[in-house]
């Protein structure tokens, strides 16, 4: 399961337009990943959001605070949502 999340402000990395990421569900390999490094918070929450929407960090750190929080409102819907029955 995916979410695509549509950017209020739409950024360029390396000649790439990003308008949108797509975020896959988190796996508890993912959350590991980020907490092993030796690295601030900040950082680790900027590491987590680009493997999870697979690109690189430098994408997420160029968004518009507005978008970050859209990443992390994503994030916190992946983990209180429940699976269809």
């Amino acid at each position: 399961m995916t979410e695509i999340i549509e950017l209020n402000y739409p950024i360029t990395v390396d000649g790439h337009e990003y308008a949108k990421l797509t975020m896959r569900r988190p796996k508890v390999r993912d959350r590991l990943m980020v907490d092993r490094a030796d690295i601030s918070e900040s950082e680790s929450e900027i590491r987590y959001f680009s493997h999870l929407c697979e690109v690189s960090p430098q994408v997420v750190e160029e968004l518009d605070w507005s978008d970050f929080v859209k990443l992390r409102e994503a994030l916190q819907a992946f983990l209180v949502s429940r699976p269809a029955v």
